[in-house]
């Protein structure tokens, strides 16, 4: 009887790190990067992940000092994320598609503004082609109304895209990409106020 009883808690032990192995293969890491907009890195940002299939499902990380923050142990399928910190604006992003065994990056840091001050932004995609996204492009944007003197520049992310948040004040700007081996390309914008406005900017191969 002892040995018989041996046996089957040796085979439960089995089983059960059979599950436990399994569990941790169906379960999939999101890392990524939270910052104030157009400034330093956010720490105690408290990031939560939410399964649209069942809301009770919620991950939670916070930001380290860099604004890194990872989040692990997610079970496979589509998740939004949340983004909230004292004194500034809550942000949730887009459904974002988890898969088990892997890790997914999020494309472009998550940028956080402050409560209560408005602001108006420029965002926008260097594109060349028919249509394709160029990375590592230089964007500038320069005041050229004759207001207060104002210079920014920035660099295109994977998708091509790219944001500049400027003060909520009637203002002219004009908004400049460039790249290796392709020709600038630039267009003007006036601001009136707290407004988003979303520009494309096509660069052409330098013959």
């Amino acid at each position: 009887m002892k040995t018989h009883f041996q046996s089957a808690m040796a085979v439960a032990a089995v089983l059960l790190l059979l599950l436990l192995t399994g569990a941790g293969v169906q379960t999939g890491t999101v890392k990524g990067k939270v910052k104030e907009a157009n400034g330093k890195a956010l720490a105690g940002v408290l990031v939560r992940a939410t399964n649209q299939k069942n809301k009770d499902a919620k991950y939670e990380a916070t930001s380290d000092s860099k604004g890194e923050f990872i989040i692990t142990g997610l079970i496979a399928g589509e998740y939004a994320f949340s983004f909230e910190k004292k004194n500034y604006k809550k942000f949730t992003t887009r459904k974002v598609e988890v898969t088990a065994g892997e890790t997914l990056n999020l494309n472009r840091v998550i940028e956080m503004t402050r409560e209560g001050e408005p602001y108006a932004l420029i965002r926008g995609a260097v594109l060349y082609g028919s249509g394709y996204s160029l990375p590592g492009a230089a964007v500038s944007i320069e005041r050229i109304d004759g207001g207060k003197k104002f210079k920014q520049e920035t660099i295109s992310l994977e998708a091509g895209e790219f944001a500049f948040r400027l003060k909520a004040e009637p203002a002219k700007y004009r908004i400049t990409a460039s790249g290796r081996g392709f020709k600038p390309a630039s267009t003007e914008i006036q601001i009136e106020n707290d407004e988003i406005r979303n520009i494309v900017l096509n660069l052409q191969p330098e013959k």
